[in-house]
């Protein structure tokens, strides 16, 4: 035992393997983003919760989480997310706060990459594109 901590100490790397390649795990607020998607499916009312470093939405009618891919330029800070949508104001929602999100639900399939491998792995639940946010009622 002894000397396997010696050889973690004079080799700190050694212990450390890389899962997927090199695919980092999330750091904290990282959120996932993709270019803006217009369209609009479905639309969920519930709240945001952050777990585990991965922000999620909680739809209040089926009780199912989704994993939002907001738009570039939406930023995260542990209490609130400022929604980017082209050509508007940044919105501001706030972590469990009620609100109204409109947008696609998407596979995983069809986000590929090393990009969204960390979200796939850490966060679990289904992509959901988000078109647009506006309060609940």
């Amino acid at each position: 035992m002894r000397k396997l901590m010696l050889a973690a100490l004079a080799f700190p790397g050694a212990c450390v393997s890389s899962t997927n390649g090199g695919v980092h795990p999330l750091r904290p607020l990282e959120i996932a983003t993709a270019p803006y998607q217009p369209t609009v499916t479905a639309a969920l009312a519930g709240s945001l919760m952050y777990e585990g470093n991965c922000l999620l939405f909680r739809d209040e009618a089926s009780k199912t989480y989704v994993m939002p891919v907001w738009p570039n330029g939406s930023s995260f800070n542990g209490t609130g997310l400022l929604f980017h949508e082209p050509g508007k104001s940044d919105q501001r929602i706030m972590v469990a706060e009620e609100f109204l999100m409109e947008g696609q639900p998407l596979q995983w399939s069809t986000l590929s990459g090393a990009t969204y491998a960390p979200f796939l792995s850490q966060c679990g639940y289904q992509p959901f594109f988000v078109a647009s946010v506006r309060p609940a009622n």
